[in-house]
């Protein structure tokens, strides 16, 4: 054989060997971790070593993993069976389509227990409490506690506050004892489980709202679920878990395992949380919106029912208010009538008080006027018999005739002035304001009261300010006010000596605390004066000091300063006898 050929068929024949058998792939359990991984495979470890024994052709290898993980696991295909609570069981059967091939018969009950340091009534105790728990996806570690509290009140979890742990389950019960949490929820037997192993750390916690269980001799909150199942991945092929389920109910060492039980239960419970495969992901029904909302239906019913009877009580209260407004309305408005006539009828009577006012200052004066009228009278008189004498004499120059006609002019001019001004001051008439000057308003006046103070000896003594700021006012008002009391100053002093016989009119500026600035017109007079009861009555209707007078001019005086804003008072001067009457008005505002 050429010697180029020997390695050539050296590879054919290893070639042509059979291939070395590889090594077979372990097959996984996942086990589910709620106390740490040494505590979930220790365990689980008697049911690993029997497979092994039993299956010595395959390899089993437990893998602890918890809730998260367990499920990224199946997801990816690296488990082939699974060991996990019956809640998340549920869960995964939904979701990965695993199935339950054994039911462990031993070990610790699947329940919940709460536990807490200080007594607890019952499950209603947990509202407005903190609540440790390693996950709310943990089945005993939450949901069915959460079973509990709803079936005891569906709105208690809403006021229980969440404290998240996370696993390993005894952090739940190290919350408490920290004073992170008022309580905690634990597995079936771990509290008995914690105790035994560190009786001076967990002693103080102590089982709350606990009931009877014939399947266990630990304490419980809750009732008691089927037992963690033994379930193959949809992977896994049937003959292999067939040949694992004979092994695990072949056991009669370690754990112990039966046949698959009822899971309905479990089912129940996670339809009523509506969690799990039960979890609503479309939409909701109305029948399952009235399951779910039924007591706040039932009171948004009752609030509409008791609203309804509030708004027909409403309704009708109003209909009976709006009749009894409508006819007290109608009796304002006949009373506002009633009301605008008096009020008419009122300002008619005033203004005619008034008129008559005028007419008895003016018949107090009469005597005066006309010796007022007299003058200009007589002294046209006097120039027209001077010029019919130099007209009948014939020596009547042109300059002096027309000197004496312009003379009579003038006072006829004069008298006419006089009946002008007194017919303005009787006139019936409306009260018509305007701006008016109360210095020029006094030398204007001057003219009808100058007769009177000449007639009975008195001299007036006028002091006006100068700049003084108008008024609003009506004109003719305020020429009665001043006239009648010039008029009762004249009066007041009858029995005065004719050489104190004198009156002072002042006109100045005056600012009153409450009512701001405003002009102060005031009349002084020498006379006998009032007395503390006179002064007290000052201007009060139907009071007079006069033997004939009736009461009635200071009063219609006093209203009508007050009807412009303004006030009229009496006061003793500080020196001297007599009475000084003061009346305020208020500046006209330029706005």
């Amino acid at each position: 054989m050429p010697p180029l050929l020997r390695p050539f068929l050296l590879l054919l024949a290893l070639a042509a060997l059979p291939a070395a058998a590889e090594p077979e792939r372990a097959l996984k359990i996942g086990v589910l971790d709620f106390m740490g991984e040494d505590a979930a495979l220790a365990r689980w470890d008697a049911t690993g070593t029997a497979l092994n024994a039993a299956l010595p052709e395959h390899r089993f290898e437990l893998v602890a993993l918890d809730i998260p993980a367990l499920e990224t696991a199946l997801e990816a295909g690296a488990l082939d069976f699974v060991i996990t609570n019956p809640g998340h069981y549920a869960a995964l059967e939904y979701r990965f389509h695993i199935s339950r091939i054994a039911t462990a018969e031993t070990g610790d009950p699947v329940a919940s227990t709460l536990v807490a340091k200080a007594p607890m009534a019952g499950i209603g105790a947990l509202a407005g409490k903190r609540l440790a728990v390693v996950s709310p996806e943990a089945f005993g570690g939450f949901q069915v506690i959460w079973d509990e509290m709803v079936s005891v009140d569906a709105g208690l979890p809403g006021r229980v506050e969440l404290v998240v742990t996370g696993f390993p389950m005894q952090r739940a019960a190290d919350a408490v004892l920290a004073g992170e949490a008022d309580a905690a929820v634990l597995r079936g037997c771990l509290l008995e489980t914690l105790r035994s192993a560190d009786p001076a750390r967990y002693g103080p916690l102590h089982a709350v709202a606990t009931r009877p269980a014939a399947e266990t001799a630990c304490a419980v909150s809750s009732a008691v679920y089927p037992g963690w199942p033994f379930a193959k991945a949809p992977g896994t092929s049937p003959g292999l878990a067939k040949q694992v389920a004979v092994a695990l109910l072949s056991m009669q060492e370690g754990d112990l395992w039966t046949v698959p039980l009822d899971y309905q239960p479990v089912h129940d419970l996670l339809r009523r949380l509506r969690i799990g495969p039960y979890a609503r992901n479309g939409p909701v029904s109305l029948s399952d919106f009235i399951a779910d909302y039924r007591d706040w239906l039932i009171a948004l019913a009752i609030a509409l029912a008791f609203w309804a009877l509030y708004s027909v009580r409403i309704e009708t209260l109003v209909r009976r208010r709006t009749r009894a407004l409508d006819a007290a309305n109608a009796g304002l408005k006949r009373e506002m009538a009633e009301r605008r006539r008096a009020e008419e009828a009122d300002r008619l009577h005033r203004r005619e008080l008034e008129h008559v006012a005028r007419l008895s200052i003016l018949g107090e004066m009469a005597s005066s006027i006309a010796h007022e009228l007299n003058q200009p009278l007589s002294a046209i008189s006097n120039y027209a018999q001077g010029l019919r004498m130099r007209l009948q004499t014939g020596n009547g120059a042109p300059e002096d005739l027309g000197r004496a006609a312009g003379e009579i002019a003038g006072q006829a001019d004069r008298a006419a002035l006089v009946i002008k001004r007194i017919r303005a001051f009787v006139r019936k008439r409306e009260s018509q304001r305007a701006p008016v000057s109360l210095g020029t308003l006094l030398r204007e006046t001057e003219a009808l009261y100058e007769g009177v103070l000449r007639r009975a000896g008195v001299s007036a003594d006028m002091q006006v300010e100068k700049d003084l700021p108008e008024v609003m006012a009506d004109r003719v008002q305020l020429q009665q006010v001043l006239l009648n009391l010039v008029q009762n100053a004249v009066d007041a002093m009858e029995d005065t000596v004719p050489d104190e016989r004198r009156i002072t009119l002042r006109c100045a500026r005056h600012t009153d605390p409450t009512r701001g600035p405003g002009i102060c017109l005031s009349v002084r007079d020498r006379g006998c004066g009032l007395g503390p009861e006179a002064l007290d009555r000052f201007a009060e209707a139907f009071y007079t000091t006069k033997p004939e007078g009736i009461g009635l001019g200071l009063a219609l005086s006093r209203s009508i300063v007050e009807a412009h804003g303004g006030w009229m008072r009496a006061e003793t001067p500080e020196q001297g006898d007599g009475l000084r009457v003061l009346v305020w008005l208020p500046e006209r505002d330029e706005t």
